[in-house]
């Protein structure tokens, strides 16, 4: 209840005066909306499916082309099978700091039959297309209302951003009043897709990138609108799991009781994984897991996350992980979740018999300090402790005849550890108050996200903290159908990198 009641109080805090940073930047927005969201619409209209390296290289080539023309630096950099990321320098005479700027430009694949409209070619509305807004017929002809909305994928996830960085920059120019760092760019290709290379891009060109933080700017700002500033994430990895029986799908009748039957025993084995609670049962699974920090502690109790929202809103009565557990709490812990079920037939296609095989697709949430090479050992040495043979191949028939329970095991290649700075760390502070100045409303930081991104590349291979600075909204429907972009969030971004480029951080 004290928890509730403190973020009760900062939602009720009085809003921050804007800065003269923020109002140059306004001012400037002011003036050029229309070229701005050409420019957005513009960028969006490029198909971006991060499997098409044609497609994502063509969008590689429009960037350099976006930031040359405000006289940055820009080369495409590759390694091996990547896919192409963008890369920019923009030094900044007298500057001390320097700050890595990273988005991706490569989106999730689309299927056209499920949007409204073409998905590469976007369309405003004049709100939510689940209110009924209707089609903008020509939206860059006169004044642009904030709660406008594109549609068109990646408007959100995860061009706009960059649209709202490059005129950040824009904006302190005319005014004459920055940016006061200098900057880089690291734009990938290839994160829609799990970014596979990213490692390699990093340490290809390790040289380029030495910087003294990494902003990243991915994500939605929070559910109630506050700004966020989120200093971890969760890793993820998955699996397949496939229990076999007998060698055929069987008569229930004839071999009921007789023969094993895969379904059952692999219920058995998941619930052997873990409890009702959520907690995970596998020997040495939170072996690595440290302890929130006070830092994290002290976010979390000021109110983080909102926590009302994300249980009420999808229909939770409460957290699985412990009675009273506030969502904040049970995201900051590792997680094994059945993403999947498979095994004989439901509904009218039930028939009396017995399946020769049962598989689970089963995905894993890591917290910061656990090794995704010792979680997969865990594992294996758990299933082979529950009796069973384990095999990363279908069984022969002589197998069959010698191991009474016998399971198929297959990791995803994609995946990655947690990633996390510190939430003390004095640079992350001094973030959180440019962030808190610039915004007239209260900003949130979030120790650890319980989502995934692919962080621990970048803090492994640069040795730099990062923050991730989102800035669209929350009902984005990022990865989906109908993904959009409310206009309003781009203003703001513009306003808020702004005011992140123009300070010197000299005092850091």
């Amino acid at each position: 209840m004290l928890l509730r009641i403190a973020a009760t109080l900062l939602l009720a805090a009085p809003a921050f005066a804007q800065t003269p940073v923020t109002e140059a930047a306004r001012a400037y927005r002011e003036a050029h909306e229309v070229a701005i969201l050409a420019e957005t619409m513009d960028f969006l209209r490029l198909p971006n499916n991060a499997a098409n390296r044609e497609d994502i290289l063509a969008n590689a080539r429009h960037i350099v082309g976006l930031m040359e023309a405000r006289g940055i630096e820009a080369r495409i950099l590759e390694a091996g099978d990547a896919s192409p990321a963008v890369y920019g320098e923009l030094d900044v005479p007298g500057a001390t700091r320097t700050l890595m700027l990273y988005t991706h430009y490569d989106g999730q694949p689309v299927e056209p039959e499920n949007w409204t409209s073409d998905p590469y070619e976007p369309i405003v509305r004049a709100g939510r297309l689940e209110d009924g807004a209707e089609i903008v017929e020509d939206p860059l002809s006169g004044e642009i209302d904030p709660d406008w909305r594109i549609y068109a994928r990646s408007s959100s996830d995860d061009k706009s951003p960059l649209v709202a960085i490059l005129h950040a920059i824009d904006a302190l120019r005319a005014a004459g009043i920055g940016p006061n760092v200098n900057i880089r760019f690291f734009l990938e290709g290839e994160e829609e897709a799990g970014s596979p290379h990213l490692r390699a891009l990093l340490e290809t060109h390790r040289d380029l990138l030495q910087s003294d933080l990494w902003l990243i700017a991915d994500g939605p700002i929070d559910t109630r609108g506050d700004p966020r500033v989120l200093v971890g994430v969760r890793g993820v990895t998955s699996m397949q799991l496939t229990v076999h029986g007998a060698e055929r799908v069987l008569h229930s009748g004839h071999y009921g009781n007789v023969a094993p039957n895969p379904a059952a025993r692999l219920a058995h084995l998941i619930s052997s994984m873990r409890d009702a609670t959520g907690r995970v049962l596998i020997d040495g699974f939170y072996d690595d897991v440290l302890p929130i920090s006070d830092a994290a502690r002290r976010y979390l109790d000021a109110g983080a996350f909102d926590e009302d929202s994300l249980l009420s809103e999808p229909g939770i009565a409460r957290t699985e992980w412990g009675p009273g557990g506030l969502y904040g709490e049970a995201v900051m812990v590792p997680a094994l979740n059945v993403l999947g079920l498979d095994a004989g037939a439901v509904g009218a296609g039930t028939r009396n018999a017995i399946p020769d095989r049962a598989t689970a697709a089963i995905g894993f949430r890591v917290v910061p300090n656990m090794s995704l090479d010792r979680l997969r050992d865990n594992v294996r040495a758990h299933i082979e402790g529950e009796g069973y043979l384990v095999l990363d191949r279908e069984p022969t028939h002589e197998e069959r005849l010698q191991h009474p329970m016998i399971a198929e095991l297959h990791w995803s290649s994609a995946g990655y550890e947690a990633a996390s700075t510190e939430a003390g760390h004095p640079l992350i502070g001094h973030l959180v108050d440019l962030v808190d100045a610039a915004s007239e409303r209260p900003v949130r930081v979030v120790p650890l996200l319980g989502g995934s991104l692919p962080l621990a590349p970048i803090s492994e291979v640069t040795q730099t903290p990062f923050a991730i600075v989102p800035i669209v909204n929350p009902d984005n429907s990022q990865h989906a159908p109908n993904e959009n972009l409310r206009i309003g969030n781009l203003w703001d971004g513009i306003e808020l990198y702004a005011a992140i480029l123009a300070d010197d951080w000299a005092s850091d």
